[in-house]
Protein backbone atom coordinates (compact mmCIF):
# COMPACT_ATOMS: atom_id res chain seq x y z
CA UNK A 1 0.00 0.00 0.00
CA UNK A 2 1.32 3.24 -0.56
CA UNK A 3 2.83 5.32 1.93
CA UNK A 4 0.29 7.86 4.09
CA UNK A 5 1.62 11.83 3.50
CA UNK A 6 0.55 14.62 5.35
CA UNK A 7 -0.77 17.55 2.73
CA UNK A 8 -0.53 20.96 4.69
CA UNK A 9 -3.47 23.40 3.46
CA UNK A 10 -3.11 27.48 3.77
CA UNK A 11 -7.17 28.97 3.20
CA UNK A 12 -5.67 32.31 2.83
CA UNK A 13 -7.79 34.98 3.19
CA UNK A 14 -9.56 34.72 6.33
CA UNK A 15 -12.80 36.71 4.34
CA UNK A 16 -12.53 34.97 1.09
CA UNK A 17 -13.48 32.09 -0.69
CA UNK A 18 -10.74 29.89 0.78
CA UNK A 19 -12.23 28.71 4.12
CA UNK A 20 -15.72 27.54 2.42
CA UNK A 21 -13.78 25.61 0.14
CA UNK A 22 -11.21 23.88 2.95
CA UNK A 23 -14.61 22.66 4.70
CA UNK A 24 -16.02 21.56 1.51
CA UNK A 25 -12.69 18.85 1.28
CA UNK A 26 -13.75 18.09 4.21
CA UNK A 27 -17.15 16.46 3.25
CA UNK A 28 -15.28 13.08 1.43
CA UNK A 29 -12.30 10.67 2.66
CA UNK A 30 -8.96 11.29 1.66
CA UNK A 31 -6.08 9.23 1.07
CA UNK A 32 -3.79 11.67 2.53
CA UNK A 33 -3.89 13.37 6.03
CA UNK A 34 -5.30 17.39 5.58
CA UNK A 35 -3.21 19.52 7.94
CA UNK A 36 -5.31 22.90 8.01
CA UNK A 37 -3.08 25.68 8.80
CA UNK A 38 -5.55 28.42 9.65
CA UNK A 39 -7.83 29.63 13.32
CA UNK A 40 -9.67 26.84 13.98
CA UNK A 41 -12.68 28.87 15.36
CA UNK A 42 -12.55 30.44 11.45
CA UNK A 43 -13.19 27.43 9.85
CA UNK A 44 -16.24 26.15 12.38
CA UNK A 45 -17.98 29.69 12.32
CA UNK A 46 -17.38 28.38 8.20
CA UNK A 47 -18.72 25.46 8.53
CA UNK A 48 -21.41 26.79 10.56
CA UNK A 49 -22.51 28.73 8.06
CA UNK A 50 -22.63 26.63 4.97
CA UNK A 51 -24.86 24.09 7.45
CA UNK A 52 -21.78 21.49 6.73
CA UNK A 53 -20.64 18.61 9.21
CA UNK A 54 -17.06 19.45 10.55
CA UNK A 55 -14.69 18.13 13.52
CA UNK A 56 -11.26 19.45 14.14
CA UNK A 57 -8.51 17.12 15.19
CA UNK A 58 -5.74 18.77 16.77
CA UNK A 59 -2.24 18.18 14.79
CA UNK A 60 0.90 16.45 16.42
CA UNK A 61 3.65 16.66 14.58
CA UNK A 62 5.14 13.74 16.10
CA UNK A 63 2.41 11.69 14.64
CA UNK A 64 2.39 9.37 11.82
CA UNK A 65 -0.02 10.60 9.10
CA UNK A 66 -3.23 9.17 8.82
CA UNK A 67 -5.91 9.18 5.84
CA UNK A 68 -8.42 11.91 6.78
CA UNK A 69 -12.33 10.62 7.16
CA UNK A 70 -15.15 12.55 5.87
CA UNK A 71 -16.11 15.20 8.63
CA UNK A 72 -12.95 15.88 9.44
CA UNK A 73 -9.74 18.21 9.25
CA UNK A 74 -6.46 17.61 10.95
CA UNK A 75 -5.93 21.73 12.85
CA UNK A 76 -2.65 23.33 13.06
CA UNK A 77 -4.16 26.02 14.79
CA UNK A 78 -2.74 30.04 13.81
CA UNK A 79 -4.98 32.40 15.51
CA UNK A 80 -6.55 35.25 13.65
CA UNK A 81 -6.01 38.62 15.01
CA UNK A 82 -9.54 39.74 14.95
CA UNK A 83 -12.43 37.99 13.97
CA UNK A 84 -13.31 37.45 10.29
CA UNK A 85 -16.54 38.10 8.60
CA UNK A 86 -17.12 36.45 4.64
CA UNK A 87 -16.64 39.01 2.69
CA UNK A 88 -15.25 42.06 4.76
CA UNK A 89 -11.49 42.37 4.87
CA UNK A 90 -9.84 43.63 8.04
CA UNK A 91 -6.45 44.94 7.50
CA UNK A 92 -5.33 43.25 11.14
CA UNK A 93 -5.12 40.07 9.26
CA UNK A 94 -3.15 40.27 6.96
CA UNK A 95 -0.06 39.40 8.75
CA UNK A 96 -2.11 36.42 9.90
CA UNK A 97 -2.21 35.20 6.51
CA UNK A 98 1.70 35.45 5.93
CA UNK A 99 2.27 33.47 8.83
CA UNK A 100 0.21 30.79 7.53
CA UNK A 101 2.16 30.60 4.60
CA UNK A 102 5.36 30.76 6.51
CA UNK A 103 4.20 28.00 8.80
CA UNK A 104 3.33 25.42 6.08
CA UNK A 105 6.15 26.59 3.82
CA UNK A 106 9.15 25.30 6.72
CA UNK A 107 7.14 22.56 7.23
CA UNK A 108 7.50 21.38 3.35
CA UNK A 109 11.19 22.42 3.87
CA UNK A 110 11.90 20.38 6.47
CA UNK A 111 10.05 17.40 5.41
CA UNK A 112 7.12 17.31 7.91
CA UNK A 113 4.69 18.21 4.99
CA UNK A 114 4.73 16.26 1.19
CA UNK A 115 3.05 19.26 -0.12
CA UNK A 116 1.58 22.50 0.09
CA UNK A 117 -2.17 23.69 -1.24
CA UNK A 118 -2.99 27.09 -1.20
CA UNK A 119 -6.11 28.84 -1.24
CA UNK A 120 -6.94 32.66 -2.54
CA UNK A 121 -5.29 35.45 -1.12
CA UNK A 122 -5.59 39.08 -0.97
CA UNK A 123 -2.62 41.11 -1.95
CA UNK A 124 -3.79 44.23 -1.26
CA UNK A 125 -5.25 43.79 2.08
CA UNK A 126 -1.51 42.18 2.88
CA UNK A 127 0.60 45.03 1.74
CA UNK A 128 -1.74 47.58 3.68
CA UNK A 129 -0.99 45.84 6.65
CA UNK A 130 2.56 47.16 6.07
CA UNK A 131 4.22 43.44 4.68
CA UNK A 132 5.84 43.52 1.03
CA UNK A 133 3.78 40.92 -1.11
CA UNK A 134 3.84 40.66 -4.38
CA UNK A 135 2.49 36.60 -4.50
CA UNK A 136 3.09 33.31 -3.34
CA UNK A 137 5.40 32.32 -6.04
CA UNK A 138 7.68 34.87 -4.96
CA UNK A 139 7.31 34.34 -1.05
CA UNK A 140 8.10 30.93 -1.33
CA UNK A 141 11.16 31.61 -3.46
CA UNK A 142 12.42 34.24 -1.12
CA UNK A 143 11.51 31.77 2.11
CA UNK A 144 13.04 28.39 0.42
CA UNK A 145 16.42 30.69 -0.46
CA UNK A 146 15.68 29.56 -4.08
CA UNK A 147 18.14 30.67 -6.96
CA UNK A 148 14.99 30.23 -9.41
CA UNK A 149 11.01 29.15 -9.07
CA UNK A 150 8.88 28.86 -11.94
CA UNK A 151 5.13 29.44 -11.70
CA UNK A 152 3.56 25.93 -13.40
CA UNK A 153 0.00 25.30 -14.40
CA UNK A 154 -0.50 21.82 -14.77
CA UNK A 155 -3.18 19.19 -16.23
CA UNK A 156 -2.72 15.91 -17.25
CA UNK A 157 -1.83 16.67 -20.84
CA UNK A 158 -0.14 19.74 -20.61
CA UNK A 159 2.44 21.48 -18.57
CA UNK A 160 2.64 25.33 -18.52
CA UNK A 161 5.34 27.17 -17.36
CA UNK A 162 5.27 30.78 -17.04
CA UNK A 163 8.64 33.07 -17.64
CA UNK A 164 7.67 35.38 -15.24
CA UNK A 165 4.90 36.15 -12.75
CA UNK A 166 3.01 39.52 -11.63
CA UNK A 167 5.05 42.10 -13.65
CA UNK A 168 3.40 45.39 -15.11
CA UNK A 169 2.78 45.18 -18.96
CA UNK A 170 5.11 47.55 -19.46
CA UNK A 171 7.52 45.66 -17.89
CA UNK A 172 7.58 42.45 -19.50
CA UNK A 173 9.23 43.39 -22.62
CA UNK A 174 12.47 44.75 -20.76
CA UNK A 175 12.01 41.32 -18.75
CA UNK A 176 11.78 38.84 -20.88
CA UNK A 177 15.31 38.19 -22.70
CA UNK A 178 16.64 34.99 -24.01
CA UNK A 179 19.14 34.48 -21.13
CA UNK A 180 16.20 34.74 -18.62
CA UNK A 181 14.17 32.53 -20.61
CA UNK A 182 17.05 30.20 -20.72
CA UNK A 183 16.77 29.85 -17.34
CA UNK A 184 13.32 29.09 -16.85
CA UNK A 185 13.49 25.99 -20.03
CA UNK A 186 15.81 23.26 -18.22
CA UNK A 187 14.15 24.14 -14.95
CA UNK A 188 10.71 23.57 -16.48
CA UNK A 189 12.10 20.20 -18.30
CA UNK A 190 13.75 19.07 -14.90
CA UNK A 191 11.09 19.43 -12.87
CA UNK A 192 8.30 17.37 -15.22
CA UNK A 193 11.06 14.47 -15.79
CA UNK A 194 11.92 14.23 -11.95
CA UNK A 195 9.00 15.76 -9.93
CA UNK A 196 6.16 15.04 -12.23
CA UNK A 197 7.47 11.35 -12.91
CA UNK A 198 7.18 12.21 -16.86
CA UNK A 199 9.47 11.77 -20.25
CA UNK A 200 11.86 14.41 -20.90
CA UNK A 201 9.98 16.53 -23.89
CA UNK A 202 10.39 19.34 -25.99
CA UNK A 203 9.96 22.97 -24.60
CA UNK A 204 8.22 25.50 -26.30
CA UNK A 205 8.12 29.17 -25.62
CA UNK A 206 4.27 30.89 -26.81
CA UNK A 207 4.03 34.81 -26.23
CA UNK A 208 2.14 37.54 -27.31
CA UNK A 209 3.30 40.59 -28.22
CA UNK A 210 1.75 43.79 -27.03
CA UNK A 211 0.61 44.74 -30.70
CA UNK A 212 0.00 40.92 -31.34
CA UNK A 213 -2.78 41.11 -28.02
CA UNK A 214 -4.06 44.94 -29.62
CA UNK A 215 -5.00 43.49 -32.80
CA UNK A 216 -6.52 40.43 -31.31
CA UNK A 217 -9.01 42.35 -29.52
CA UNK A 218 -9.59 44.65 -32.64
CA UNK A 219 -10.44 41.26 -34.37
CA UNK A 220 -13.05 39.93 -31.95
CA UNK A 221 -14.60 43.41 -32.00
CA UNK A 222 -15.07 43.71 -35.74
Amino acid sequence: MPETRKVVITPGEPAGIGPDLVVQLAQRDWPVELVICADGALLTDRAKRLGLPLSLLPYDPAQPPVPQRAGTLTLLNVPLNVPAEPGVLNVQNGAYVVETLARACDGCLSGEFAALVTGPVHKGNINDAGIAFTGHTEFFEERAKASKVVMMLATEELRVALVTTHLPLKAISEAITPSYCARSSPFSITTCARNLALPSRMCWFAGLTRTLAKAAIWEQKR
